[in-house]
C-alpha cells in the first residue's frame, strides 16, 4: 500500500487430506477447497491498526484475503486521514 508498510502473512488451511478429496469427488457437494486467510498489522514500525482476514473455502491467502484486507486498510488510512473511501474491491472469483 502506498506511503505504508504493512507487515502481513498469507497462509492455507487444508480443509481435507488430498486422499480424502479424491475419495469424496462426485459423492458430496459439500465445498471442500481450502481456506485462505491473510494477517497484518500497519504501519511496521508504529502499528495503528491489526487484523486476520480468513476466506472460508478461498483457496490461498494471496489470492483471496491479501485483497480484502488491502482495501481494509485503504478504507482505515483514508478515513483516519481524511481522504474519501476507496471503492469497494470487484468480486472475487475463487478458485
Amino acid at each position: 500500500m502506498a506511503g505504508y508498510d504493512v507487515s502481513g502473512k498469507t497462509g492455507t488451511a487444508q480443509v481435507i487430506s488430498n486422499e480424502g478429496l479424491k475419495s469424496a469427488k462426485g459423492k458430496t457437494d459439500k465445498d471442500l477447497r481450502d481456506n485462505g486467510w491473510f494477517v497484518f498489522f500497519a504501519p511496521r514500525d508504529n502499528p495503528q491498526i491489526s487484523g486476520v482476514v480468513f476466506v472460508e473455502h478461498g483457496g490461498h491467502g494471496g489470492v483471496t484475503a491479501a485483497p480484502i484486507a488491502k482495501h481494509v486498510l485503504d478504507t482505515f488510512f483514508a478515513k483516519s486521514e481524511g481522504r474519501p473511501l476507496p471503492s469497494p474491491p470487484q468480486k472475487l472469483s475463487t478458485p
